[in-house]
């Protein structure tokens, strides 16, 4: 459910409308842009480009977004923002803040969505404020994308701050994985590689971003499996093995924890289960 800058009242009283839930999912969330990316110069920043004096776009006002997050979240919605400059990430942090201290605290499990370039000072608040960081960790490593589009365009001490996993991870921050797809790859595999590696998938030998921001396997893999279920509030029901849960399962034909890094994305699905049910079978 999108909500648009010029119609977010009557988008609101619309998606009040089309609620829906069932055993498989809830239609709860609604979706926000608050900037755009870095390589097309339109994420919104503190500071400006290199060499220029755009600071990107935020697409709104921030006291208009402080009034759209507490309006959707006293309405009960799950609010998922996309947030990729840092300062549309702080503005974003602002208006969550706002919505608790309007609404007080709740558990709406509100997300940002890609988080790029998080400024270190605003590192802590997501922890503060209960906001999951959803991560797309198949974009961190230096790709021509980064080193041609968006390293340049920051500057060195800038750069450092792309997708900083390890580091929000460390504050204690929950944060879970995804793909982003269609844009790139729906296959987690690449993603948890890249998340271990900070490196091309398949290239031990490949350029790194930011060795310090890459985190352990069983970090990731909590990230993609039990914080992914928690995000959506099914904790109890799935993203791990426990009894009592749904038997939402794939097997894979290697252990991801005993093989070298560069191999994680090569693993194949050899059988899943859905709710205690064989679908597909190698």
């Amino acid at each position: 459910q999108y909500v648009s800058p010029g119609s977010w009242k009557k988008d609101l009283a619309k998606i009040k409308k089309r609620r829906f839930k069932n055993e498989n999912g809830n239609m709860n969330t609604v979706k926000i842009f608050a900037d755009g990316v870095i390589e097309a110069g339109t994420a919104s920043l503190i500071d400006p480009y290199e060499g220029t004096n755009n600071y990107g776009m935020l697409n709104w006002i921030p006291d208009t977004l402080k009034k759209v997050v507490s309006a959707y979240d006293s309405a009960g919605f799950q609010i998922h923002i996309h947030a990729i400059g840092d300062r549309a990430i702080r503005t974003t942090l602002d208006a969550f803040e706002y919505a608790r201290e309007l609404n007080g605290k709740k558990d709406m499990r509100h997300m940002i969505s890609h988080v790029q370039l998080i400024h270190p000072a605003d590192l802590t608040r997501f922890k503060k404020l209960d906001i999951i960081a959803s991560f797309q960790p198949l974009w961190a490593y230096p790709d021509q994308y980064i080193k041609e589009l968006t390293f340049p365009v920051l500057g060195p001490v800038r750069s450092k701050w792309n997708y900083p996993i390890n580091s929000l991870v460390s504050t204690g921050a929950r944060i879970t994985g995804g793909s982003d797809w269609s844009v790139t790859s729906l296959n987690p595999l690449y993603g948890i590689e890249v998340a271990v590696s900070r490196q091309e998938p398949g290239n031990p030998n490949g350029e790194t971003l930011f060795k310090e921001e890459a985190i352990d396997i069983q970090t990731i893999l909590k990230a993609y499996t039990l914080d992914g279920a928690y995000s959506l509030f099914k904790e109890d029901e799935i993203g791990s093995l426990e009894v009592g849960k749904l038997a939402d399962i794939i097997i894979l034909d290697r252990n991801l924890l005993n093989i070298p890094t560069h191999e994680i994305h090569k693993a194949k699905i050899i059988k899943t289960i859905f709710n205690g049910e064989i679908i597909y079978e190698k």
